[in-house]
């Protein structure tokens, strides 16, 4: 893939992904309190908006892609859909058979969990093929440095929200933060212990 390619993936990608975040995170639980009915389908449908633009970034990725990135992202598309159908599937009959109850709210996980489970799926296509699990995101940013920016930016958007967002939401972003930050540090520790032994 050529660096132009992916650098406008990268400017593409992040912006919409943050202003996802952001709407949900932010704007979205204004929802309850909105009386007009048009104000709230609007608010209710904002973050498909951000959305459309992350799907718009990956498509044009993997159509500048040469055949055996497109063969990655594909098995990647293959696993994703597979599994979060499957998952949906065994909800949804447990649901109905009365053992859990699942309301609408369900459904708004069911693109962020596609999306990882796909990233996941292309890095163990991308390893079959001998290459490395970064295939989006081999601009030469270490990884623990990304993670370390992404946790950051949860955590900043945590504090910025701390007033609007309910304890379940806070928790979830302060730990979805921690989580990342831990991720990157272990990865660091581990590059560092690596590149001791090599010297």
């Amino acid at each position: 893939m050529s660096r132009q390619i992916h650098r406008r993936y990268q400017r593409e990608f992040w912006p919409a992904m943050l202003a996802y975040i952001a709407i949900m995170f932010l704007l979205w639980p204004l929802l309850p309190k909105m009386h007009n009915e048009l104000l709230k389908i609007a608010l209710a449908l904002l973050p498909v908006v951000p959305v459309l633009f992350v799907v718009r970034a990956m498509v044009r990725l993997v159509l500048g892609s040469d055949e055996l990135e497109q063969r990655i992202h594909l098995i990647g598309l293959a696993v994703a859909a597979t599994m979060v159908s499957t998952l949906s599937l065994a909800g949804g009959f447990l649901a109905a058979a009365g053992v859990i109850k699942l309301d609408g709210m369900i459904l708004i996980w069911v693109w962020p969990t596609l999306v990882v489970v796909y990233a996941i799926g292309r890095g163990w296509a991308s390893r079959r093929y001998g290459g490395g699990s970064d295939v989006m995101c081999n601009d030469g940013v270490a990884l623990y440095w990304r993670l370390l920016l992404v946790a950051l930016v949860i955590a900043a958007i945590a504090g910025l929200g701390r007033h609007q967002l309910g304890d379940y939401q806070l928790g979830m972003l302060c730990g979805m933060s921690g989580g990342l930050a831990a991720w990157g540090l272990v990865l660091a520790v581990v590059k560092w212990r690596r590149g001791g032994r090599t010297e």
